[in-house]
């Protein structure tokens, strides 16, 4: 009996022993907090509303019918892409032969001192290539319009865009609803007046129809959705391009990239500088 015992003992040990020491980790990773900066990330509208028979095909017509140029502006396709320093660098020379987008806009700017480090190659070489470019500057509603402005205008030199600069409005910042389009209107005329030209504002649906829906009439919007369905603001105001994923490919990038359409009847030289 006391042989029996011991053998169980030992038979217990062993597989104690034996037992992967991972599961304890996995255990304990399940158990982490989310990390507080990917957990903070706005991701536009991910899934369709509801399936209705309008694909993006339908809504982005003609994405390779192929215009003349106006000057700068490439009007071969009616596709575009953003980027920044998320796609690390990138092979203009294989973007441009792969003959599917005439515009991109580039990440330039963010709040009061942040400058994308991929920016100055990014708009050098994708000019280069006879790409369309624009620069975007990511608005944080806690810093001061003007110092951000003052960051903007450090940046990006209207003679080196063919865009109109962009605006990137997906952030409330737990900042009052008055002081959030009070600070951002004055970010909007500062820019209008600096360039002479409305800027182009950016947003995603649900954000725009919570926060920004009727408040800024008579400017361009790039407006994302990822879905096979558009975008439908609640005040039926229009956009010329649509964002439509965050996960496209391009030969030449890295990784997912964002890409968007121009909408309808809207021509790319309508943001022209």
């Amino acid at each position: 009996m006391k042989h029996s015992i011991t053998s169980s003992i030992l038979l217990c040990l062993i597989l104690l022993l034996l037992t992967p020491a991972s599961a304890t980790a996995r255990d304990r990773d399940r158990k982490r907090p989310k990390d507080p900066i990917a957990s903070s990330v706005l991701y536009p509208d991910p899934l369709p509303a509801k399936a209705e028979k309008s694909p993006r095909m339908t809504r982005c017509k003609a994405m390779s019918m192929t215009r003349k140029n106006t000057g700068r502006i490439n009007s071969r396709y009616r596709e575009g892409i953003d980027v920044s320093h998320y796609q690390e660098r990138i092979d203009w020379n294989t973007v441009a032969a792969a003959g599917e987008i005439s515009y991109v806009y580039l990440k330039a700017t963010e709040g009061e001192d942040y400058v994308d480090r991929t920016y100055e190659y990014n708009l050098r070489e994708a000019r280069r290539v006879g790409l369309s470019v624009g620069a975007y500057h990511f608005y944080r509603p806690k810093v001061d319009p003007e110092v951000q402005f003052q960051n903007i205008i450090r940046n990006v030199k209207a003679e080196n865009q063919d865009l109109v600069p962009m605006i990137d409005i997906e952030d409330r910042g737990h900042v009052s609803h008055e002081k959030f389009i009070r600070d951002l209107r004055t970010l909007i005329r500062l820019v209008e007046e600096h360039y002479g030209r409305k800027p182009l504002l950016y947003s995603y649906q649900s954000f725009y129809n919570q926060h920004l829906i009727g408040h800024f009439p008579g400017y361009h919007w790039m407006m994302a959705k990822y879905a096979e369905t558009p975008p439908n603001l609640k005040d039926d105001t229009p956009y010329i391009m649509w964002q439509y994923t965050s996960s496209g490919r391009m030969p030449g990038i890295k990784g997912k990239i964002d890409r968007s359409c121009i909408m309808g009847d809207f021509e790319l030289h309508e943001l022209s500088m």
